[in-house]
């Protein structure tokens, strides 16, 4: 009977959806490993050219991976945090990077964070796009054009 039992819960537990990728547990922009691996980094280390580079790069993909695309987002994010409109999810070591920075430099870079979300949310060409489509990807572009409109205000 324990077996039984036991082959039921694993089959229950393929048979679930499952997040976009291993290490992602949210539809958040930083609900995912990569996203504060990223934005660990950038609060080490980072500098301003490097998110120009993280959102060029974005925007200038043919087909855009999902690793370079939520980098762009976090990217994204430490723009919007110039801009004085954080996500409520924006890690305070980071919080603390951007307000060492140039503000007006980053400011700088929000039609081009536009630019690179447009590219990340785009049905072609973005393959974050297709593993959230895959289970459903309204949550997800709900964060992403939130992020939007913070950095249109």
């Amino acid at each position: 009977m324990r077996y039984i039992t036991a082959i039921a819960a694993l089959l229950a537990a393929l048979m679930t959806p499952s997040p976009v990728a291993a290490g992602t547990w949210g539809h958040g922009q930083f609900d995912s490993d990569h996203a504060l691996d990223f934005a660990a980094d950038w609060a080490e280390a980072g500098t301003v050219e490097s998110i120009r580079d993280a959102l060029t790069f974005a925007t200038d993909q043919a087909y855009l991976e999902a690793p370079d695309a939520e980098k762009a987002l976090v990217a994204a994010e430490v723009v919007a945090a110039s801009m004085g409109k954080p996500n409520k999810k924006l890690p305070a070591e980071l919080a603390a990077w951007i307000s060492k920075q140039s503000a007006q430099e980053l400011r700088s870079m929000a039609p081009l964070a536009l630019s690179a979300i447009e590219r990340v949310r785009s049905p072609s060409g973005s393959e974050l796009y297709e593993l959230w489509s895959e289970q459903d990807a309204t949550q997800w572009l709900t964060h992403v054009n939130e992020l939007v409109i913070r950095l249109k205000s």
